[in-house]
C-alpha cells in the first residue's frame, strides 16, 4: 500500500540532508556501509522521482565533522534540464518515508524494495557499543532512526519467516523507548539481536545486563540469512564462563575423583 499524502511546497528548494551519528566507537567498516546506504537511497528516489529511471542529482559532502559524526550531503543538479526542486522532493520524500516506516508496517510514497532495504540497514546498524545512535535532518525536519524500521519493512518486503527458538548471548542493553527491547549479543555470530520483552521480564532483564543469558521465543529471521529480532516469552541468567567446570573436572567427575 502506498502512502499518499505527500505534497511539495513551491519554496520548497533546501538541497542539503545531514546524517549525524553518535556513540562510543566509530568502525571504519561500519561507515562505509553507512554511506553505501545513504547514497544508495537517494539514488533510488531521484531515479523514481524522475518518472524516466534516470538520476538528476549527483551528492557531494558539504561539510563533515568529528567527534559524533556529522555528515551533511548537498545535492546538485546534473543539467539544467532538471527540476529545481528536485533535491527538495528527494530530501522531503526521504524524511516523510522514514517517518512513516518508524510508525507503522505501510510503504512510503515512492520507496521501492530497493530503498526499502537502504532504510532498513541503517536500523540494523544501532548497535549500543558503537553506532547507538543515527538521525537525519534537513529544513524539512529530523528523524532518529529506531529498531522499529527494521520490523516494519520485513512486514512490507515479507522476505522473513518466523519460528520458535532461542538465543544465548550477554545482554548488554535495555531500551524502554517504543518497543521496550533487550540488545543481547548472540555468540554465535557476535551480532546484537534485538529482544522484545514483556513488563513482567523487566527486573530479571535489568538485573541481568551485563550477563550471560538465554532467551526462547518467537524468533524472526530472514529468508535465507539472519536472525532479526525475537519476542521473548522466557529469559534466564546463566553461569558466566568462568564458573562453568572444565573437561579435567567433567573428566574426573566421570571417573568419581574428587
Amino acid at each position: 500500500m502506498w502512502h499518499q499524502d505527500l505534497t511539495y511546497s513551491r519554496d520548497e528548494f533546501s538541497n542539503k540532508l545531514t546524517i549525524d551519528i553518535d556513540g562510543p566507537y566509530f568502525p571504519l567498516e561500519k561507515f562505509q556501509k553507512v554511506i553505501e546506504n545513504f547514497q544508495g537511497i537517494l539514488s533510488e528516489l531521484d531515479r523514481t522521482i524522475s518518472g524516466t529511471g534516470k538520476p538528476g542529482i549527483e551528492w557531494s559532502i558539504s561539510s563533515i565533522s568529528s567527534a559524533s559524526i556529522h555528515l551533511t550531503a548537498e545535492a546538485n543538479l546534473i543539467s539544467d534540464e532538471i527540476e529545481h526542486n528536485r533535491a527538495s522532493q528527494i530530501i522531503t520524500t526521504f524524511v516523510r518515508g522514514l517517518e512513516i516506516l518508524q510508525e507503522k508496517p505501510e510503504r512510503p510514497t515512492l520507496f521501492n524494495n530497493r530503498a526499502l532495504s537502504n532504510a532498513r540497514a541503517f536500523s540494523e546498524m544501532l548497535d549500543p557499543e558503537n553506532f547507538a545512535e543515527i538521525e537525519f535532518r534537513s529544513d524539512f525536519g529530523r528523524i532518529q532512526v529506531t529498531s522499529s524500521i527494521s520490523s516494519h519493512v520485513d512486514e512490507i518486503i515479507q522476505d522473513y519467516h518466523t519460528s520458535y527458538g532461542s538465543i544465548e548471548g550477554q545482554l548488554v542493553s535495555i531500551s524502554l523507548a517504543n518497543q521496550q527491547s533487550l540488545g543481547i549479543r548472540d555468540f554465535l555470530d557476535n551480532k546484537i539481536i534485538r529482544c522484545y520483552f514483556p513488563d513482567h521480564i523487566f527486573e530479571i532483564a535489568k538485573d541481568a545486563l551485563g550477563k550471560r543469558v538465554y532467551v526462547f521465543g518467537k524468533i524472526r529471521q530472514r529468508t535465507h540469512g539472519p536472525k532479526v529480532n525475537i519476542t521473548v516469552e522466557e529469559l534466564k541468567v546463566l553461569p558466566d564462563s568462568s564458573e562453568l567446570p572444565s573437561l579435567m573436572d567433567i573428566f574426573h567427575n566421570i571417573r568419581g575423583e574428587s
